[in-house]
């Protein structure tokens, strides 16, 4: 028994990686080939996908593990991990709801970071002979499975470069036989599968060549973790001076905070390795890694802050649950780390036995978020009609574009439920929703949970006028309905949508006579773009698009606007005119857009 259960040998496990390439390309031609004339037919063929899926990610496991792991682990641990990406997956297309794909930019993603870490924690405890390795094992795994799979992908995609270089020879001379069998699905998918598979082979006979990778990445990463430290000190610092309102402003806070920890867990695990027990590690490098730890605490805390108040304003959305998980993980990497910091003994030495605690606990919350257990889009429709039901929304005001399109099975129950609430208002809404009747969502990204009103004349009126000085817009301008259909394309901002809770639109509008005929232009500047206005019999219309003033925007701010001529008169051609814009003029120049004429021909 036990020599059945012995690893494979490095013939043993090309042989196996080949085979696995081949036959699982093989059936996944198959599973995705075309089917009733669609390519991935999701109505009615969603097990198909979910096979496919469940045995590409599961390829990966038996890749990876040919090399290390004993035969019946392996097989045992591959059975798994097909099982439970299956499931996933498959609860993935049902949660969607039927002929929709699989939203890889959201929670299902996690099943990648999932498997990756499942597999190591897996492969080191069988390596060593017991269900928690020593770090030293993890360490070397997870780098190396790391920087292996960075190696096959490219490897792969030479090879592929190299067959479509190929065939696109062939090609010049008259011989299309290579680009149609390229275009096989039964050649195509059994060939990645053995290049993938020769690849991460190669990096597991070619240890030192991989070693000496491993540690040309890891040496470089370990000397960024000072950069990072010193600009996440100086970014701590400043808030104290600013405040946060300037961070909560940008409406990015969260994913730039959470950036911020995934790159300081990278670095300080990048400078500590193993510690100090295997190689000197420089002072400076051992200060940062204590710096860093404490300042990827200030970070989680400020990244909890910053969800809890858009949580607190818009309720849960599925990507709230998902940015949740990851401000949940980073708030343990935060403390677990900042506690490492003040502990006594060896350097740092506690974060060894907080990596493989904190790796069991992502993978365990992650198959929770891939599971029923915490199902984002459940979560997110249970708070949202919570809210509703209990006034902190008003039903004008609540999204119910999120239940209808956004939440697959849980939204679609969730209306069907308010559709026979006692409130008939709630009630009518809901019924509309599931009938299709409430049109599209106005905007899903800006405003009050995507819902945003017109801008008012009062809104108009409150643009700040910085040209002439005192300057008034006129009211025939304030009193126009601006739209795409009135002047033939989408205006500024300000002008067709007011301010709301969750964004602002800063503009300024300036009076400049520019063609002269004795009544000023309406100039309104929305960042870097300016939008240029005049009345054409009675209506004012937009005689230009989009200006791009790029860094003159402090100017045209501070009142520094006037008529510059032409340097260049346009060209008639037959009853065409045609302008040379700029054209030798290294001066900034704001001019009409029209037909560019061709350069004249060099001398």
């Amino acid at each position: 028994m036990q020599t059945i259960n012995m690893p494979l040998s490095d013939k043993q496990a090309f042989a196996l990686r080949l085979c696995v390439g081949a036959f699982f390309g093989v059936l996944i031609a198959w599973l995705t080939e075309n089917s009733n004339g669609r390519s991935f037919p999701l109505d009615h063929n969603i097990w198909r996908e979910t096979f496919a899926i469940a045995l590409a990610l599961t390829a990966f496991v038996i890749w990876a593990g040919a090399g290390s792991m004993r035969r019946i682990s392996l097989a045992i641990w591959s059975v798994i991990a097909f099982i439970l990406v299956g499931y996933i997956t498959w609860l993935a297309f049902n949660n969607n709801g039927a002929g929709r794909g699989l939203d890889w930019g959201g929670q299902t993603f996690l099943v990648f970071p999932l498997l990756f870490i499942a597999h190591e924690l897996v492969s080191s405890g069988d390596q060593a002979g017991k269900p928690i390795a020593p770090y030293e094992t993890y360490f070397d795994e997870a780098w190396k499975r790391g920087v292996q799979l960075g190696l096959a992908i490219l490897f792969t995609a030479l090879f592929w470069g190299i067959l479509g270089l190929g065939a696109a020879l062939l090609g010049f001379i008259g011989f299309d036989w290579l680009k149609k069998l390229l275009s096989n699905e039964y050649f195509s998918m059994p060939m990645t599968g053995m290049a993938f598979g020769v690849a991460v082979h190669l990096g597991d006979v070619q240890t030192k060549l991989l070693a000496n990778v491993r540690n040309l990445i890891l040496g470089v990463l370990s000397w960024l973790l000072p950069v990072i430290t010193l600009i996440g000190a100086i970014f701590a610092g400043s808030l104290l001076v600013s405040g946060l309102a300037l961070l909560w402003a940008t409406k990015a806070a969260t994913a730039t905070l959470l950036g911020g920890c995934v790159g300081f867990v990278l670095l300080i695990n990048a400078a500590y390795q193993q510690g100090d027990v295997e190689r000197p590690v420089p002072v400076v490098l051992k200060w940062c890694v204590r710096g860093a730890a404490l300042l990827l605490l200030i970070f989680a805390v400020l990244a909890v802050w910053s969800l809890g108040l858009r949580i607190n304003q818009y309720g849960l959305s599925s990507d709230r649950v998902v940015a949740g998980l990851g401000v949940l993980i980073a708030l343990a990497y935060g403390v677990a780390y900042a506690v490492a910091v003040f502990l006594p003994g060896r350097w740092m030495g506690r974060l060894e036995p907080i990596n493989i605690g904190l790796a069991i606990f992502k993978c365990l919350m992650f198959i929770a978020i891939l599971t029923p257990i915490a199902t984002p889009n459940r979560l997110s429709v249970n708070d949202q009609v919570a809210r509703l039901n209990s006034g902190k929304v008003s039903v004008d005001n609540f999204d119910w574009w999120l239940l209808k399109d956004d939440t697959g099975k849980y939204g679609k129950k969730a209306l069907a439920k308010l559709a026979s609430s006692t409130d008939t208002t709630i009630a009518t809404k809901a019924k509309a929703a599931l009938d299709d009747k409430i049109g599209e969502r106005p905007n899903r990204y800006s405003g009050d949970n995507g819902i945003q009103s017109a801008a008012t004349r009062t809104h108009i009126e409150a643009i700040a006028v910085v040209s002439p000085i005192a300057g008034k817009l006129p009211e025939s301008f304030i009193q126009t309905n601006f739209t795409s259909e009135t002047i033939g394309f989408t205006p500024p901002s300000c002008l067709r949508m007011a301010p709301g809770k969750d964004v602002e639109f800063v503009c300024k509008a300036a009076l400049l006579d520019i063609n002269q005929d004795g009544a000023p232009e309406v100039l309104i500047r929305e960042g870097p773009g300016l939008y240029v206005f005049t009345q054409i019999r009675g209506q004012w219309m937009g005689n230009t698009g989009y200006i791009d003033i790029g860094s003159a925007e402090d100017d045209f701010d501070a009142g520094k606007l006037k008529i510059a001529p032409n340097i260049w008169n346009d060209v008639m051609v037959g009853e065409k005119r045609g302008r040379i814009q700029g054209f030798g003029d290294p001066e900034v120049r704001v001019t009409l857009p029209v037909t560019k004429a061709p350069p004249p021909p060099s001398k």
